[in-house]
């Protein structure tokens, strides 16, 4: 009835002015578990290992391409999808300085050594990420998987050179990392994953990301990954997240019923 929708606009209206409403809104009328203080975590791991596949076979599919090329000493990300009947495939790699893998194992408690070994992480450069092996491993992606990569999406903030080399062969779209741009494909990748429409193989950093990844939520109930209140490392699901971003204005804005602005480079 009109009563109780003008209630839900009222409570709406509290929940983004005030920090004390909000948590009883998000979770009452809008089924999401909220952690306080503007964050929550983002999808339960659990969730996302039902979503695993033994083997993807990319040869021939189109893939959308997302970055997250971080600090010269953190960790960078290269991610793909793809979609097919409604089912979003995906795979991740990270790349993190060769010269800190013992640095990175004792600070972060992970066994950077055995995702090397897995194929699912590349040491590269020394006590800094050597960009240069980012930048091939993009362009090999067709090569070696069999994919055709209709466009590179990235953020501005220390992907300028890289961006500006892939743009001579491919499409590269700036994705400005803010929260009414990131809340779409963040809320795809929630869904595709609740629904079990989402699959990629093994890759355990990939669920440790997940793991540690967190929300925020802007005054219009916009979330985004936050990286600052993540409890680790986030930047494989960023870069999926910037990947889903693409294939969302290519394949699906027709469903999703939203527009946002594509920058090229």
């Amino acid at each position: 009835s009109k009563v109780i929708w003008d209630d839900l606009i009222y409570r709406r209206k509290q929940a983004i002015s005030m920090e004390s409403a909000r948590e009883n809104f998000l979770t009452k009328h809008c089924n999401i578990i909220y952690a306080g203080a503007g964050s929550e975590t983002y999808i339960d791991v659990k969730a996302v290992q039902k979503c695993k596949t033994k083997d993807i076979d990319w040869t021939g599919r189109e893939v959308w391409v997302g970055v997250d090329l971080s600090m010269s000493g953190d960790n960078t990300s290269v991610s793909f999808v793809s979609e097919e009947n409604g089912v979003i495939f995906a795979d991740s790699f990270a790349f993190i300085p060769e010269g800190r893998i013992d640095e990175k194992n004792k600070f972060e408690k992970i066994d950077y050594r055995r995702y090397i070994e897995g194929g699912k992480c590349i040491a590269c450069g020394d006590l800094t990420i050597g960009y240069d092996v980012v930048e091939q491993f993009v362009f090999d992606l067709e090569e070696k998987f069999g994919v055709k990569v209709i466009a590179i999406g990235f953020d501005r903030y220390n992907a300028m050179s890289s961006a500006q080399k892939w743009d001579q062969k491919y499409t590269t779209v700036e994705i400005k990392q803010h929260s009414s741009v990131l809340h779409p494909p963040t809320k795809l990748l929630y869904e595709t994953i609740m629904d079990q429409n989402f699959r990629y193989t093994e890759n355990p950093l990939l669920e440790i990301n997940f793991q540690n990844a967190r929300c925020t939520f802007d005054t219009n109930l916009n979330r985004y990954v936050n990286k600052k209140k993540s409890n680790g490392k986030v930047d494989m699901v960023v870069s999926l997240i910037n990947a889903l971003y693409l294939l969302q204005q290519d394949r699906l804005l027709n469903y999703s019923g939203f527009v946002a602005q594509l920058i090229e480079v």
